[in-house]
């Protein structure tokens, strides 16, 4: 059996780019609320914070359901899960 079969690499490889693009989700949502809690009221921060907490969000949401689908994918082509 080979050492890497292609499916763990490739499991690997997405697996890996999808906890960057969570933490880095994480990451803007702290910013956001940093953001929105020094805004003192001025409305266009106020909306900049609101916006990059939103983004954030759909972020932390399409890096956990692409986490669920290449899973799905690979455990039923594949048998080769998480």
């Amino acid at each position: 059996e080979p050492l890497f079969r292609s499916n763990d690499l490739v499991k690997n490889v997405v697996n890996g780019i999808l906890y960057f693009v969570g933490i880095l989700s994480v990451i803007m949502l702290i910013w956001g609320g940093i953001l929105y809690t020094t805004s003192s009221g001025d409305s266009s921060k106020v909306t900049t914070a609101k916006n990059t907490i939103m983004y954030a969000v759909i972020g932390l949401v399409v890096a956990i359901f692409a986490y669920a689908i290449v899973n799905f994918v690979l455990v039923t082509s594949t048998g080769v899960g998480s």
